[in-house]
Parts: C-alpha cells; structure tokens; sequence
C-alpha cells in the first residue's frame, strides 16, 4: 500500500457512521413492515418483534440505539414492556398506539401514561413519514447520549 491509499484507507472510517439500530415491537405487521420500510430509507437497520417477551429477550440479546413500542399487545402490555426495559437501560424508547379509549367516565390517555413509565417520545396510529421520523428525531439527543 502506497501512501496516497494509506491517507485514503485511514480517512473511510471517519466518514462511515454506523447505521442506527431500531427494536420495533408491534403486533400489527402491517405497522412493523411500514416503519421498517420508512427507517430503511434513512439507512436505519430495523429489527421487528410481534410480542413483548420477544421484544425484550431481542433487546437483551443485542444493541438498539431506540425502541419502539406499541402499547396493545397481547400478554404482556407496551406500557409493561417500557417499564421492564426502562429499569435496565437509558435508551431511547417512541411509544406508539393507535387505541384511544373514550367514554364519557373515562378518557385515559396511554400514550401519556407511556411517558410517565420512562418513554422519550410518542406517536398515534396512523402515522405519517415524516411524523415517524420526528419521533425517532425527538430522541436523537438520548441516543447520542447513551452511546458516549
């Protein structure tokens, strides 16, 4: 290697940045094929779980630089599923729900509740493009911060 590919070889890693991670946990997989396609076109890399124990074992077993979580699922809930993962990690965590429960007694907002149960951003069923990507822009303060 001559020096001209050395200067060129010694600066490529500088200019590649990873691809950031991002755990989908959603049980409709017409929502999870949907984000993955968005994330994907910003050269995100995506990995899709149906259920909340799956989820977790997932994180667990890897490393995301945000998780996003739906908050209806069968067995174990979102709002469950961000508290498990909350107590063990700082990372960033977009709730997302498309139920919104509305009687006259009752008007329980659960994507307020995701927040208080340590989730950094929200987002309602159906989405947009760009409102996914201000969701997942939202924590990007968090992931630079859980990466250092």
């Amino acid at each position: 290697m001559d020096a001209l590919e050395f200067n060129a070889a010694s600066r490529i890693p500088h200019l590649v940045k990873p691809a950031l991670r991002v755990l989908v946990i959603d049980d409709d997989d017409c929502v999870g094929a949907a984000i993955q396609a968005i994330l994907g076109r910003h050269q995100f890399e995506t990995e899709l779980t149906s259920r909340a124990h799956s989820g977790i074992h997932a994180f667990e077993a890897s490393r995301f630089d945000v998780v996003m979580v739906d908050l209806f699922l069968p067995g174990m809930t979102g709002l469950d599923t961000i508290s498990h993962i909350r107590r063990r990690s700082a990372v960033p965590i977009v709730a997302i729900s498309g139920f919104r429960l509305r009687s006259s007694l009752d008007h329980v907002d659960y994507l307020s509740m995701a927040m208080e149960r340590g989730a950094t951003a929200s987002m309602r069923k159906p989405f947009t493009p760009p409102q996914l990507m201000a969701a997942i822009n939202q924590s990007m303060p968090l992931i630079e911060e859980t990466k250092q």
